[in-house]
């Protein structure tokens, strides 16, 4: 089957099914899917998305996003928009604040390093709540704006919870680089270096998500269950739901 599904104004919508997990089984097709922001869905994109049976839209982008870009599902009958970022940016955007600097390029890595480090943490909650609609037999899709960071990790965190390998899980996080169109996000100043550091989905970012957790726990089923309230049966009943 096709993991991308073509659409008129997104580039990065994709099913998260087909996935292999270690238990030999693999996640059920057109179950659960993620996405760049739905602010550029067509009219055509909207029935698509009702086709595909979506009851709800997990929007993790910020306060300021969200009514800058309004997702063309708000206000559907049938699709609940779930606004699961935060209202006000955690901190000072590095893309709202760049200047044009010798270490540009430095600076975006590091702060995409300790973003992502902090991103199990600072969006337990977020997960907890796409857990929920899963566990309610909701057909979902996770997105933030370029569907690479926010719900690149959150589409990470319930691969992994249905027992997907970490290998595996990267895989898909790197899909981005293939699907997503930046269509002119990038400043016309910026050099080509630090253009890759704050557009790309790179390994070593997904690994400080991953490093981070493994600061404080020692397996990810004990982060799952500490940090984001996801029990042992809770899991059960997913991988029950969503494998095959």
């Amino acid at each position: 089957m096709n993991r991308r599904i073509s659409l008129e104004g997104l580039s990065n919508f994709r099913d998260l099914g087909g996935y292999a997990t270690t238990g030999g089984q693999t996640v059920k097709w057109h179950r659960i899917f993620r996405s760049d922001t739905l602010a550029g869905l067509t009219d055509n994109d909207i029935r698509t998305v009702e086709n595909l049976g979506i009851a709800a839209a997990c929007d993790l982008r910020y306060g300021d996003e969200r009514v800058n870009e309004p997702s063309r599902l708000l206000d559907h009958p049938s699709i609940e928009v779930m606004e699961l970022g935060f209202d006000q940016r955690p901190g000072e955007s590095f893309l709202d604040s760049l200047q044009s600097f010798q270490e540009a390029a430095d600076a975006a890595r590091t702060y995409l390093i300790d973003n992502y480090r902090q991103y199990p943490f600072m969006y337990a909650k977020a997960y907890r709540r796409i857990f929920d609609r899963l566990l309610a037999d909701d057909r979902i899709v996770i997105h933030c704006t370029a569907g690479k960071d926010r719900a690149g990790m959150a589409s990470a965190m319930v691969l992994t919870a249905l027992g997907v390998s970490k290998g595996v899980v990267l895989s898909d996080y790197l899909l981005t680089n293939e699907y997503w169109d930046r269509g002119g996000r990038e400043r016309p100043d910026m050099d080509a270096d630090t253009v890759a550091m704050i557009f790309a989905a790179r390994e070593e970012y997904f690994d400080a998500a991953f490093a981070g957790i493994g600061e404080r726990y020692e397996s990810l089923d004990e982060y799952l269950t500490a940090e984001v309230g996801l029990t042992a049966t809770d899991r059960a009943r997913l991988r029950e739901m969503y494998l095959e």
